[in-house]
C-alpha cells in the first residue's frame, strides 16, 4: 500500500487536525495514568453513592483516550477510534454535571471542564466530517496502480 498525502487544502488541514487531536487524546490519557492517584480522586469525588462506579470509570477513561487517539493518528479502524474517543470525551461533561446534581457542587466548578470537553467533541465531529468529505473525493486513498 502506497501512502498518498492529501492534495486539497481542506484535506491537508483535516489530516493535520485529525493527527493533532488524536495525539492530544493520547497525551491526556497518558497523563491521567501518570498522575493516576490524583486522577482517581478527582473522578470519584463528589459523586456520592456513585463513587465506586466513578473509580472504575477512572481506569477506563484514559484507556479510551489512548486507544481512540492512537487510532485517529494512524487513521485506522475509524469506527473504533470514533467510538472510543466519543465515549471518553462525551462522558466528561455528563460526569462533571452529574457531580453538581448529586453533591450540590456549584456549576461554576463543573461547567468549565464540561464545556472544554464539549469543544473537544465538536472538534472531533468537524474533523470526522472533513475526513469523510476528503475520502469521498478520493484525495486520501492510496494511488491506484
Amino acid at each position: 500500500m502506497q501512502l498518498k498525502l492529501p492534495q486539497c487544502p481542506l484535506c491537508i488541514v483535516g489530516t493535520v487536525a485529525r493527527i493533532s487531536l488524536g495525539a492530544s487524546l493520547v497525551f491526556v490519557g497518558l497523563i491521567h495514568y501518570m498522575t493516576f492517584e490524583s486522577f482517581v480522586g478527582m473522578v470519584s469525588e463528589d459523586l456520592a453513592f456513585l463513587s465506586f462506579p466513578g473509580t472504575l470509570w477512572a481506569y477506563i477513561l484514559p484507556a479510551l483516550m489512548i486507544v481512540g487517539g492512537a487510532l485517529l493518528v494512524l487513521h485506522m479502524f475509524t469506527e473504533i477510534a470514533l467510538w472510543a474517543s466519543s465515549i471518553a470525551l462525551g462522558s466528561i461533561p455528563a460526569g462533571m454535571l452529574l457531580k453538581s446534581v448529586l453533591s450540590g457542587l456549584p456549576l461554576s466548578e463543573t461547567m468549565q471542564p464540561a464545556v472544554n470537553a464539549l469543544i473537544w467533541l465538536i472538534a472531533l465531529i468537524v474533523i470526522t466530517k472533513i475526513s469523510d468529505a476528503c475520502c469521498e473525493n478520493g484525495c486520501c486513498t492510496p494511488a491506484k496502480k
